[in-house]
């Protein structure tokens, strides 16, 4: 039998995370009820959901041909690293806004299937959308602008 290794090591991986975070959140918080959710219900269901998606992909790789990994493309990663890191270091300081688009054009710029207007457009909608979901619709008290920028 031929397995593909790079289907199930996806899988393997969406499992491990999946449970890691379900049974955090079932030994750690109250779950409660479909109609009165606890802190723990929705990482539980998320965690769950994420293991499905595992055991698909890794039943997946079973029955599909041998794929290599292929290469890795190192400017993806870092980017995407960065700007990972660069959110959870600005957010507080810059703002929300500034937090997010710099970390969505980071994320932009991770791919040369992007041109540098592509990932200014595709920044500037993200953090558009994201701003008027969470600020603007949900009304989390997050600054725009932070208190680096005078805001």
């Amino acid at each position: 039998m031929r397995l593909n290794l790079r289907d199930l090591a996806a899988g393997a991986l969406f499992i491990a995370i999946g449970s890691f975070f379900a049974l955090s959140a079932w030994l750690n918080l109250s779950i409660g009820r479909a109609l009165s959710m606890g802190p723990g219900y929705f990482p539980i269901l998320l965690g769950l959901i994420l293991i499905g998606f595992g055991l698909t992909i890794a039943i997946s790789g079973l029955a599909d041909p041998v794929a290599s990994f292929g290469q890795v493309s190192w400017r993806g990663l870092g980017l995407v690293t960065a700007s990972i890191v660069f959110f959870a270091l600005t957010v507080r300081g810059l703002g929300i806004g500034p937090a997010l688009g710099g970390a969505t054009l980071l994320a932009a710029l991770s791919t040369d299937r992007n041109s540098l207007l592509a990932a200014l457009l595709l920044s500037a909608g993200l953090t558009a959308f994201c701003l008027v979901v969470f600020v603007v619709a949900l009304r989390l008290p997050y600054a725009i602008i932070g208190p680096w920028l005078g805001g």
